[in-house]
């Protein structure tokens, strides 16, 4: 298991946490950047969302990613989990192009993927009580750092775009003005991922894409 600290901070700030980012000593790429495209699902009643503000300590949360602009660019299931303060996920590689996959259908009873994700047992009980169906987009940039064994990822650009919300929107298409810094660690070296933290004096704080989202579309009160 690991543990995620995030940092999301004001667009205006950007200069200054860059900056701080390379004062760090050996911190490398470590991949690429890249556009990430996160469909979350959720039930009707928001149980995923629900269960993420009111902080359950064993809980998930399903999305389907897939990179770049190309709609015939490979796609994958996850499952992300969480218990206390040590998260981990599943990866399901569902073999085809984002284009292909019917959305609606995904966790519908005859539908592999659905077979897959029932043997979890983080995940059976939010699909055994009703349809997951896609909630909301959430497309971004991603800077890969590593530095000795922690990485950090920073996330910039991100934009939500609504599904399966009933709400009145004013928009189809917001922009945040929030950008977030992820440091990410096996527990055993905590203590050089609080040297890392106080290099880019930054206030770490609870932060979901998912749930932001949703407080844009009116379908969840998140600050």
């Amino acid at each position: 298991m690991r543990i995620e600290i995030k940092i999301p901070y004001h667009l205006n700030n950007a200069h200054t946490i860059e900056g701080n980012l390379h004062t760090l000593k050996n911190l490398r790429q470590h991949h690429p950047t890249r556009k990430i495209n996160s469909i979350y699902f959720d039930n009707l009643n928001n149980q995923i969302a629900r269960d993420n503000i009111s902080g359950i300590s064993k809980r998930c949360k399903f999305r389907i990613r897939h990179y770049g602009d190309k709609p015939e660019s490979n796609c994958y299931l996850e499952i992300k989990k969480k218990l206390n303060k040590f998260g981990f996920k599943k990866v399901i590689d569902m073999q085809c192009p984002i284009s292909e996959v019917e959305l609606n259908k995904v966790f519908s009873l005859d539908n592999e993927i659905y077979k897959e994700v029932i043997k979890d047992a983080y995940a059976n009980e939010y699909i055994l009580k009703d349809l997951m169906l896609p909630q909301v987009l959430v497309s971004y940039s991603r800077d890969y750092f590593i530095i000795d064994k922690i990485r950090i990822t920073h996330d910039k650009a991100i934009c939500f775009q609504p599904f399966g919300i009933d709400k009145l929107n004013t928009q189809k298409n917001i922009n945040d003005y929030l950008n977030v810094l992820e440091i990410k660690f096996d527990y055993e070296n905590l203590s050089d991922a609080q040297n890392v933290l106080q290099k880019i004096q930054q206030k770490p704080k609870r932060f979901s894409k998912y749930l932001r989202g949703l407080s844009f579309f009116n379908s969840a009160i998140y600050i």
